[in-house]
């Protein structure tokens, strides 16, 4: 919006509607005998006197009315231009008004960018981050698959898969490897330190005691 100075009213020219009386008057006068090289009537001269105070007191007249005329259109000239500033003021207020509003609208538009931008990123992290987590849980899958704790009695096949099994062992660390109805030892140990067991696909159990866990070296 292009705030441009515009000019200010001004009062419209008043018309003298006397002129043409006064031009009248001035032929009448000039028409009038000349008193030093003529010899008038009384009556005549009267006559021209009063025709010329009846112009006069006319001609008064209108000119008081226009006068009076003038007054009201300069005072009315006076109301509208101050209704013209009124104006001029509220045109001004409210430009300033919009310019808030439209630098308002302006921030708020960058701010939703941001906002945008800010939960792409968010759901691209969230993204990475299932991703990481389906990894890692396959990998624990894995490990737990490959695992069995130092105490307790495993069935082969079911909790545990045959293989090598190497755990950390323990002061006392008991081991079995057992038939299906656990009443057949077909080997065992009990040692300090690192233990391994050999799970052959033919074990029915495995029995631990106080033994770190076991994982599947091979």
């Amino acid at each position: 919006m292009n705030d441009s100075t515009e000019p200010s009213p001004t009062p419209p020219r008043l018309r003298l509607h006397g002129a043409a009386l006064a031009t009248r008057l001035s032929i009448l006068f000039k028409r009038m005998p000349d008193l030093r090289t003529k010899r008038t009537p009384l009556l005549v001269l009267v006559a021209t006197s009063a025709v010329a105070a009846i112009a006069i007191a006319t001609l008064g007249v209108m000119l008081s009315s226009q006068v009076e005329a003038t007054i009201d259109v300069q005072a009315e000239f006076t109301t509208t231009s101050d209704n013209y500033d009124s104006l001029r003021s509220d045109w001004s207020k409210q430009n300033d008004t919009i310019s808030g509003l439209r630098s308002k609208v302006g921030a708020a538009e960058l701010r939703k960018e941001e906002l945008t931008a800010a939960e792409a990123a968010l759901t691209a992290r969230s993204s990475g981050l299932d991703t990481r987590e389906g990894v890692v849980k396959s990998a624990e899958d894995v490990i737990a698959a490959n695992t069995f704790a130092g105490d307790g009695t495993f069935r082969v096949g079911t909790d545990i898969q045959p293989g090598t099994y190497s755990s950390d062992g323990g002061s006392k660390c008991y081991w079995a490897r057992l038939n299906a109805t656990g009443d057949d030892i077909i080997d065992n140990n009990l040692s300090s330190g690192p233990a391994v067991i050999s799970v052959q696909a033919s074990d029915g159990l495995i029995k631990t005691t106080r033994c770190a866990p076991f994982t599947k070296s091979g």
